[in-house]
């Protein structure tokens, strides 16, 4: 009797487990990919950046990401949608389209790829939009838009793991 009552249990413990490290966790190198800039309906792109840092991502039991980087924690919550929620619109760039993302998944519709993002305040940029999208089995793509002067910014990033196996968690 306890038995069978403690394996359904033990059965849906698992499950959420699993959900959580779907996705990687642990300390990341942070690049800065790629960039526009669009004013007046022209885009440039953003001048090459090489410089690197390190952020630290985990997942909450609430499907939220906690991103570090330094001594800023940024909590991005899940979006409804998944990648279908985000639009940075890289048409002409040589930035990730969603089509690109969705096939580094491995996925059919772009509302099966995660994402999580936030609006919040940056230093310098005022409000921007920042999302984080897997990308593959061991890293994530980011994007951070921003609007400042009447213009748009566009910043892509790449999350790497570089630190222990891809699916251990720091905590």
């Amino acid at each position: 009797m306890t038995r069978s009552f403690l394996l359904p249990i033990l059965f849906v413990l698992l499950a959420i487990k699993a959900h959580a490290n779907d996705y990687p966790s642990g300390e990341f190198k942070v690049l800065n990919t790629a960039g526009f800039v669009e004013e007046e309906n022209e885009r440039r792109p953003l001048k090459a950046d090489r410089s690197s840092g390190m952020a630290e991502i985990r997942h909450d039991s609430d499907n939220s990401v906690v991103l570090t980087i330094g001594s800023n924690e940024i909590r991005l919550h899940p979006m409804k949608d998944g990648l279908a929620s985000f639009d940075w619109d890289a048409f002409k760039t040589t930035l990730l389209h969603e089509d690109d993302v969705q096939a580094l998944n491995g996925k059919d519709r772009h509302n099966d790829v995660a994402a999580w993002g936030a609006e919040l305040a940056w230093q310098g940029m005022g409000k921007v939009q920042l999302a984080l999208l897997p990308l593959g089995d061991a890293g994530y793509t980011g994007f951070l838009v921003s609007h400042p002067n009447g213009k748009k910014v566009v910043r892509q990033m790449e999350f790497r793991q570089v630190l222990g196996p891809a699916r251990r968690s720091r905590r």
